[in-house]
């Protein structure tokens, strides 16, 4: 179809053709002639000046979306009847790995594990999709690979499966029948993953700062590292604790509390992350002298002469090398001492030969 503009510079032509052809016939006068050509050339550029452009009916919506990705701009599809979900949908195929914005309301129907569930749009359509930008720990457990600094071998897994079930129980109870709002949708690693938010706030976010995940990407990093710090959720399995405390009436009431085989990354450059804690859990001061702890191998570390550890107090034994402080002494070894998968610590009262064992 012609547009308003194309018409209004035919029209032109026309009349100056015509008025051309009638001083050749009628021998009119040039001047009069110019002035119809004048006239018809000014219609036409008046006409093309107020000729409408199309409108380009385009959002965005801003997301959770990962450092450098790429965004597909989705149609809102109010000229053609379209439904936002399926033009959303349409984006996402195309995307082949992009992330489509959108924002769209949908209802939260099943929690699968915690980072999968399935929601229901407001047209009805039901979607499975991968929580984007993390990773939890199923009911079964886990690789402990995957998070790094947890306890490795079985005893990791057991922990994280423990964590993945109570994740998945606390997920469905916020999420099961509440209002969402879909912000994006990607392909990650060939799955479709989403950013979806309730009350304003990141679902995505809000579940790595529980520790019910880790992050994959950069943008909840700083969630992971406030989850690490606070030993929440699966990040409680970087600690070896026994199972009851170790209480005596007629025996001094100290024990092995807790121990921290495996600092993130590399172990060898970590070894002050690397740790094991005793405490006093009696009613009596418990003096230290003649005590020493070993590990699996015979490694031994001595406490030395005139440390106390009163009621309630802790003591946290770093393997690495450091300066000893009111709670923290250092075993200033040069190489990782506790094992990541399993070991059996002892820790000994060489006046009686006493031995308490913590084996994980």
């Amino acid at each position: 179809m012609l547009s308003l503009a194309s018409l209004a510079l035919g029209l032109a032509l026309v009349l100056g053709g015509g008025a051309y052809a009638v001083t050749r016939i009628d021998a009119l006068d040039y001047r009069g002639a110019l002035v119809v050509v004048a006239v018809a050339v000014t219609v036409g550029g008046v006409a093309a000046q107020v000729a409408p452009l199309a409108p380009a009916d385009r959002a965005t919506v801003a997301s959770d979306r990962a450092p450098g990705t790429a965004t597909t701009t989705v149609d809102s599809g109010a000229g053609d009847g379209s439904s936002p979900d399926r033009l959303a949908a349409e984006a996402v195929t195309a995307a082949n790995g992009s992330t489509a914005q959108l924002s769209a309301d949908a209802t939260v129907v099943a929690v699968s594990e915690g980072d999968w569930l399935t929601y229901r749009t407001a047209a009805g359509s039901r979607r499975t999709v991968h929580l984007a930008g993390i990773d939890a720990p199923g009911t079964d457990g886990a690789d402990p690979a995957r998070f790094d600094g947890v306890l490795t071998g079985s005893r990791g897994r057991t922990c994280l499966a423990k964590q993945g079930r109570r994740a998945l129980l606390d997920t469905r109870s916020l999420l099961v029948g509440e209002s969402v709002t879909v912000r994006s949708v990607e392909t990650e690693r060939g799955v479709p993953s989403a950013v979806l938010a309730m009350d304003g706030q990141s679902i995505n976010r809000q579940l790595v700062e529980r520790g019910d995940a880790r992050a994959t990407d950069g943008r909840y990093a700083d969630a992971e590292r406030a989850a690490r710090s606070a030993k929440r959720g699966v990040w409680s399995c970087a600690t070896v604790e026994p199972s009851r405390p170790l209480r005596e009436s007629n025996e001094p009431g100290v024990r092995i509390a807790a121990v921290h085989p495996n600092p993130p990354g590399d172990d060898g450059v970590a070894l002050a992350d690397e740790y094991v804690v005793v405490e006093n859990v009696g009613e009596k001061a418990v003096d230290l002298s003649d005590w020493y702890l070993t590990d699996g191998d015979g490694k031994t570390y001595f406490f030395f002469d005139g440390q106390t550890l009163r009621p309630g107090e802790r003591l946290v034994v770093h393997v690495g090398a450091g300066r000893d402080t009111d709670g923290h002494v250092y075993w200033d070894a040069s190489t990782p001492v506790l094992d990541n998968d399993h070991e059996t610590l002892t820790l000994v009262d060489g006046d009686t030969d006493r031995t308490i064992r913590l084996s994980y």
